[in-house]
């Protein structure tokens, strides 16, 4: 009998633990998702001026959804070229190719570039940028396309894995303002599924 219930306990253990594996844990994203509202209406962070405050509709989010947490495969590009980018003041911002990533939606393998500010601010050494456009631009999201930001310690220990959790990607401020001057992403950067997450938009 009692070894009936060291089974059972043990199996019961068993299922405990698999099912807290399986959890999906939102904390982290309604967190960030929550401050940048905040950061857009809080008068002493806000990148707007008065007058497109008083327009500003508020930041809006697709639903958070586990399956836009994607374990992409990193591959860093050896001398990665010095890109310029078009902006959307019609000037030029220059970065970096850091690396690819490649991750599945849907079953469809999909490709970005990782790119780096150049020249790299020391301040900002491990950060990287990542730039996209997807089926939902100009639709539900931003016609401009999004951006998710990245750093180099979040590669994964093999230092070939990252992870990309597209419901903290955002508007750049020129959905909301006409006073910035926000990079565009590059053509090799557009994804042919739809990104239902991070911040949508409505103007």
């Amino acid at each position: 009998m009692n070894k009936l219930l060291s089974i059972v306990a043990i199996l019961m253990l068993f299922v405990s633990c698999h099912s807290a594996k399986k959890t999906f844990d939102t904390t982290t994203i309604q967190k960030y998702q929550t401050e940048l509202a905040a950061f857009y209406t809080d008068p002493k962070t806000t990148p707007l001026v008065d007058e497109e405050r008083t327009n500003f509709k508020g930041i809006t989010f697709f639903p958070i959804i586990e399956k836009y947490v994607v374990k992409a495969e990193f591959t860093p590009i050896k001398d990665g070229k010095v890109i310029p980018f078009p902006t959307s003041a019609k000037k030029i911002k220059n970065y970096k190719e850091y690396g690819t990533v490649k991750f599945l939606i849907d079953g469809v393998e999909q490709t970005l570039i990782v790119y780096q500010s150049s020249p790299i601010m020391e301040k900002y050494a491990d950060s990287l940028f990542l730039p996209f456009m997807d089926e939902t631009n100009g639709v539900t999201s931003y016609g401009g396309g999004r951006y998710l930001d990245l750093s180099a310690k979040d590669l994964g220990t093999e230092a070939n894995e990252i992870t990309l959790d597209f419901n903290q990607v955002y508007n750049p401020y020129c959905a909301y303002s006409k006073h910035y001057n926000c990079p565009i992403p590059p053509a090799n950067n557009v994804l042919n599924v739809e990104i239902n997450a991070g911040v949508s938009y409505n103007k």
